[in-house]
């Protein structure tokens, strides 16, 4: 059976058979998973692999901090025409027409997309550019100021 430890997210203590139970470290970063075990086999045992476990959770979480909400949704995850994640350059057809437009894209605290589009035609390349990257970040600050 395998528990959280509260306060402590990546830190786990698991009960196995044999008697045999440990606490886990699965930490998982930039696609590298780091991974750690600390085994007892009594209360006295357990409490001294609780504190090693705590002290290198600890550790490792200075090398590598637990990204913010803000950060994970800056992360860049492919490439777009903007270099900035959520903003990107798209040709639209709505009703026939053809229009090429800047797209900011965001997802709310409740999880659901929104987006915002600027037309190139209306604002020019740069303006229409500036505007989509302005709206994404400030979609951003309301999110991560509440």
């Amino acid at each position: 059976m395998t528990r959280n430890l509260k306060g402590f997210p990546g830190l786990y203590r698991e009960t196995g058979g044999n008697g045999a139970s440990r606490f886990r470290i699965v930490i998982n970063h930039n696609k590298e998973i780091i991974q750690e075990y600390f085994y007892f086999r009594d209360d006295t045992s357990e409490k001294v692999a609780k504190n090693a476990a705590v002290k290198r959770w600890r550790e490792i979480r200075k090398e590598v901090p637990v990204l913010t909400r803000r950060r994970f949704r800056e992360v860049l995850r492919k490439p777009t025409a903007s270099g900035i994640s959520g903003v990107t350059r798209i040709t639209t057809y709505p009703r026939g027409y053809e229009y090429e437009v800047w797209k900011a894209t965001w997802t709310n605290r409740s999880g659901n997309r929104k987006s915002r589009q600027f037309s190139i035609s209306k604002y020019g390349e740069k303006e229409a550019k500036r505007l989509a990257i302005e709206t994404r970040l400030e979609a951003l600050d309301k999110i991560a100021s509440r």
